[in-house]
């Protein structure tokens, strides 16, 4: 079963509109967002009020999805989406199964920029500590924030992850585990996704039957660059 995956797309409309085209040419059984969906299209208003309406929008673009989207939000989220249609889950704190894999979301990040989806790392250990027992080896977690020491080190070399994170999934053998939130960091470590988009039209398509992947980019559709664990 293949998924298209991406994160941190901070209200590109045009990237948005993108990824429903490439779900659609590459026959995708769901689309996973990794939070950072939104952006402040207006800096007069209120950054929630902005983010409400910019929501509004991101989701006039899903709903033009005919698979499953499954999403979290992230630490530059100052809101919840809005509710949606059947087939737009959020997954924060549950699981959802999905042709013999299950979806599982966790949405808080260590603090960064003082937003609401943002926890310190023992509270952050205690969420995960609740949510143990939603994980298998079928499980495809997504989270917004990354594992210590994985695919975690932004510009200013420093080591982003979350240790909570990194031993649960030592505890929890997994599937995938997809994330964003360290724009430096897209790429491919073992069964670690970090599908960063940084505002840009790139995706990664994720083949769960054999964990191979592909870095889609706009323009590369037709040759797009594949790498395999």
């Amino acid at each position: 079963m293949k998924i298209l995956a991406s994160a941190d797309l901070h209200g590109y409309y045009d990237a948005y509109r993108w990824i429903v085209d490439i779900a659609e040419k590459t026959g995708v059984a769901a689309v996973v967002l990794a939070g950072d969906l939104l952006g402040c299209p207006d800096d007069n208003l209120p950054i929630e009020e902005a983010q409400t309406a910019d929501g509004k929008q991101v989701l006039s673009i899903l709903e033009r999805l005919t698979v499953p989207l499954f999403y979290i939000m992230g630490n530059d989220d100052m809101i919840d989406l809005p509710a949606a249609k059947d087939w737009i889950q959020c997954l924060q704190g549950k699981r959802v199964d999905l042709g013999g894999y299950n979806f599982v979301g966790y949405q808080y990040t260590l603090p960064f920029m003082g937003g609401i989806f943002e926890k310190p790392e023992e509270e952050i250990a205690h969420d995960l500590l609740q949510m143990e027992q939603l994980l298998d080896e079928q499980t495809v977690f997504v989270t917004h924030g990354t594992a210590k020491g994985i695919l975690d080190m932004g510009t200013l070399g420093l080591h982003a992850g979350s240790e909570s994170l990194w031993r649960l999934m030592e505890r929890r053998p997994i599937r995938a585990h997809i994330h964003g939130h360290i724009h430096e960091a897209f790429g491919c470590s073992d069964n670690h996704f970090n599908v960063a988009s940084a505002g840009e039209k790139r995706c990664m398509i994720i083949d769960l039957s054999n964990m191979k992947h592909e870095i889609i980019q706009e323009n590369e559709l037709e040759k797009p660059k594949h790498k395999e664990m």
